[in-house]
C-alpha cells in the first residue's frame, strides 16, 4: 500500500514538474515573440518616420527652387535678354542662365545650329534638331537661338503671366545703356516692341523687333525679330 503511494506521489510530482517545465517555455517563447514583434514595430515606425523626413525634405528643397524660378522669372529684363541678343562677353553670367545643349546639323550647303540656354529647364526626348524641352518647375524660362539663313531668337515663360509680365515692363523702357551703346525702346501701334538706335535727324535704325508673348507648345514665346 504504501509502495502505491509513494509511486502515485511521484507521478503526481513529475506531472506537476512537466506542466511548469512547460509554462515556463510557454513563458519564454511567449516573450520571444513579443520581444520580436515589438522590435519589428519599432523597425516599421523608424523607416515611417525617416521615410515622412524624406518626404518634407525634398518638399522643402522643390519649393526652395520653386521660389527660385518664381523670382528669377519676376527679376529677368530687358537688359538681360539684350546680353544674349547681342551676344557680349559674359552674357550667360549677365543673363544669368545655363547652356542647355547646342545642337548641329550639317548640310550641304548651310548649317543649321539650335543653342538654348535656361533656367528650371531640362532636355527629353532628341529631334531631328535639337530636343524637346520640360520644365522642373512651375516658373521657368529659356532662350532659343536658330541660325541656318537667318538668326530667330526667341524668349520663353512656362508660365504666361511671367511672359506677359516681362513683355509689359520691357515696353514701358524709355531707353537702356549696354556696354557704352544707348538702345531706345519704342513700343508701337502693332503691339511690338522695337528696339532701336539714332540714325540721322530724328530717325532710327531699327535693331531687334519683339512679338506678344503667344503659346507656343507648353510655353508662351516671345519672339524677336532681328535686322542687325
Amino acid at each position: 500500500m504504501r509502495i502505491i503511494l509513494l509511486l502515485t506521489a511521484l507521478s503526481m510530482l513529475l506531472t506537476i514538474g512537466c506542466n511548469n517545465s512547460n509554462n515556463a517555455e510557454q513563458q519564454e517563447d511567449n516573450t520571444v515573440a513579443d520581444s520580436l514583434e515589438m522590435a519589428r514595430q519599432d523597425s516599421i515606425q523608424k523607416a515611417e518616420a525617416e521615410a515622412k523626413l524624406n518626404e518634407e525634405r525634398e518638399a522643402a528643397e522643390q519649393q526652395e527652387r520653386e521660389d527660385e524660378a518664381e523670382q528669377f522669372c519676376k527679376n529677368f529684363s530687358l537688359e538681360k535678354l539684350m546680353s544674349m541678343l547681342t551676344l557680349q562677353d559674359g552674357f550667360e553670367e549677365k543673363s544669368g542662365m545655363s547652356l542647355i545643349y547646342k545642337d548641329v546639323i550639317i548640310g550641304e550647303e548651310v548649317d543649321e545650329d539650335e543653342i538654348v540656354y535656361g533656367f528650371g529647364i531640362e532636355k527629353t526626348d532628341k529631334k531631328t534638331l535639337g530636343y524637346n524641352l520640360k520644365s522642373t518647375t512651375r516658373h521657368s524660362c529659356f532662350y532659343k537661338l536658330n541660325e541656318d539663313t537667318s538668326t530667330n531668337p526667341s524668349l520663353n515663360f512656362s508660365d504666361k503671366d511671367d511672359a506677359n509680365a516681362f513683355y509689359d515692363k520691357a515696353s514701358k523702357c524709355k531707353a537702356i545703356d549696354i556696354d557704352g551703346n544707348t538702345y531706345y525702346i519704342h513700343p508701337k501701334d502693332d503691339g511690338q516692341i522695337y528696339i532701336e538706335t539714332p540714325y540721322g535727324d530724328d530717325d532710327f535704325n531699327t535693331l531687334f523687333v519683339l512679338s506678344r508673348p503667344e503659346k507656343n507648345g507648353d510655353f508662351y514665346r516671345i519672339s524677336v525679330e532681328v535686322y542687325m
